[in-house]
């Protein structure tokens, strides 16, 4: 809840109070100029509502997630729709029965038989206090169950979102017969003025329900599946053979985990068909109720510590992590294993930085030649090309999935000494994330002020945790300005600085204006085109 919320929300105690003791015409006024700031206060909370649902429809894309939480929010906003509705009906029947001045307010603020027959007299004709009673607290209702039945929340989340919520209308279960009635304790004998102000409270009630629960909805996309709330640090070593006196390298970062997550480990006979392979070379996750990716029966690792035997020459193991997804099912997680036993004479071959080759950039490989004649290696590739001499080569590769490279040789005594293949997996270098002017800070808090980001002068995409050097450029983008409740586009902006058309939308935004740079086309060292995450910036 915003400050000005939270004013809106003494003021209208403080003055429910007065009412109690005193309906002068200064009490009266007063609660007109507190509907006023509640009705501005209910704009602005609309405002927010196109801004969200605007910006949902920009993010989801054709992401079957993002349009199935968007149908959440959609019902969300049917709810408190509904009640708002139900409530400027009220007001107008407040209107008939109180009547309506030359300006367009309430004839006599001070009638209370009005508002008594409308909203708190059972028996009278006009009786609707019921109905507003179980329209509020259905409303309520449906937007917890709503809560309860999106998938991307974690619990805690999931009940600070349902405590939020102000919307109720209950009666005093202490107090019998109609003093305990929640219609009768808010509107009888309450001058019509304090009438219309608490079923405007009521409507702003519903519209910060709408605009809370969205707005939280919204977040969850591109996160839906997990939430990861632990760290910890991890060391890999990219060699898995060293040949005496070598150097020892290690690639040492955080990992991320979630306590939501029971996950189990299992090493067999993986069926690779099981998987697809997106764009980059990823293998994305097989999901089933009950099928399992291996051909046979698996061994289960526990505790996460894998054990093999090892033979001369080249070692393999296939497996898959199993996890209970949200939206229903299994998702396994495939994964490979490959180590290489050492025997006198032969050959090894590993990357100098990653287990992965990448395409678009030069990767580093150090070849052990154990027994053979310097010089006398011979080293092929099953696709791109490979270079150098000794133990320092380059392979270049062209497309993602597999690529063995093959080393040979001659002793010194002119004999032929045994020959060794490595697999390496074959990837797209990551996207990269948008940043403007590289600042990760100010992306990464999205807010600032108009000035700081106008003056980062553009979006520079950055490569996180990558071990090559790698250039992205922007190619196009669009930007868009939500303010005073108008979406102003700038659309088709190429290269990475601000147009003009940008340059002049941010010299016209306001405190709480939102800035979104979507639709971001990058392209790699590699020479395609990709569109990574927009970025969205709140004005302050």
């Amino acid at each position: 809840m915003t400050p000005r919320q939270k004013m809106i929300n003494m003021m209208y105690l403080v003055l429910t109070a007065l009412l109690a003791m005193n309906v002068s015409a200064e009490v009266l006024e007063a609660f007109k100029l507190v509907e006023t700031g509640i009705e501005n206060s209910n704009q602005v909370l609309r405002e927010k509502v196109a801004f969200v649902d605007e910006a949902f429809l920009a993010k989801m894309g054709d992401d079957p997630d993002g349009q199935m939480l968007y149908e959440q929010t959609q019902k969300v906003t049917a709810a408190a729709g509904g009640l708002n509705a139900l409530i400027d009906g009220l007001k107008e029947d407040l209107f008939r029965l109180s009547g309506r001045d030359e300006d367009g307010g309430l004839e006599k603020m001070d009638d209370i038989d009005s508002p008594s027959r409308l909203l708190a007299i059972e028996d009278a004709s006009e009786f609707k206090g019921k109905l507003l009673q179980d329209e509020i607290n259905a409303a309520k209702k449906e937007i917890i169950d709503i809560i309860n039945k999106t998938p991307g929340f974690l619990p805690a989340e999931r009940a600070a979102l349902i405590n939020s919520l102000t919307l109720t209308a209950e009666d005093n279960p202490k107090i019998a017969g109609i003093d305990g009635k929640w219609y009768y304790n808010n509107f009888f004998h309450v001058p019509s003025a304090g009438t219309m102000t608490i079923l405007t409270k009521l409507q702003n009630d519903a519209l910060m329900a709408e605009a809370t629960v969205n707005e939280a909805i919204l977040k969850t996309i591109g996160a839906l599946d997990f939430k990861f709330d632990k760290l910890r640090a991890t060391v890999q070593a990219p060699k898995s053979y060293l040949p005496g006196g070598a150097q020892y390298e290690a690639n040492i970062f955080l990992t991320a985990s979630s306590s939501g997550i029971v996950a189990e480990t299992y090493v067999g006979a993986l069926d690779m068909s099981k998987f697809k392979v997106d764009s980059t070379g990823d293998y994305i996750p097989f999901n089933s109720v009950s099928e399992t990716p291996f051909s046979s029966t698996p061994k289960m690792v526990v505790n996460g510590k894998y054990t093999a035997g090892t033979s001369v020459g080249q070692n393999a193991a296939k497996g898959a992590i199993k996890i209970a997804n949200p939206k229903g099912g299994f998702d396994w997680y495939p994964f490979e294993l490959s180590y290489e036993g050492a025997a006198p004479g032969g050959f090894s071959v590993s990357p100098t930085k990653m287990n992965v080759l990448y395409i678009g950039v030069p990767n580093p490989l150090s070849i052990t030649l154990g027994d053979a004649k310097p010089g006398t290696e011979r080293v092929s590739i099953s696709q791109g090309s490979i270079s150098g001499k000794g133990n320092s080569w380059t392979a270049t590769v062209s497309s993602v999935g597999e690529v063995k490279i093959t080393v040979a040789g001659t002793t010194p005594g002119g004999e032929a000494a045994k020959s060794q293949t490595a697999s390496f997996r074959v990837k797209l270098i990551p996207d990269p994330i948008p940043t403007l002017g590289g600042d990760e800070v100010l992306t990464t808090n999205g807010k600032g002020q108009k000035g700081t980001i106008k003056a980062k002068g553009g979006i520079v995409p950055l490569l996180k945790d990558f071990d090559f050097e790698a250039r992205f450029n922007v190619i196009s983008y669009d930007f868009y300005l939500t303010s005073g409740g108008e979406l102003l586009p700038a659309r088709g902006n190429n290269g990475p600085m601000f147009s003009g058309a940008v340059t002049n939308l941010i010299d016209r935004a306001k405190p709480n204006d939102m800035m979104v740079f979507d639709n971001i086309k990058v392209q790699g060292p590699d020479g395609k085109t990709r569109k990574i995450p927009g970025m969205s910036f709140q004005i302050f």
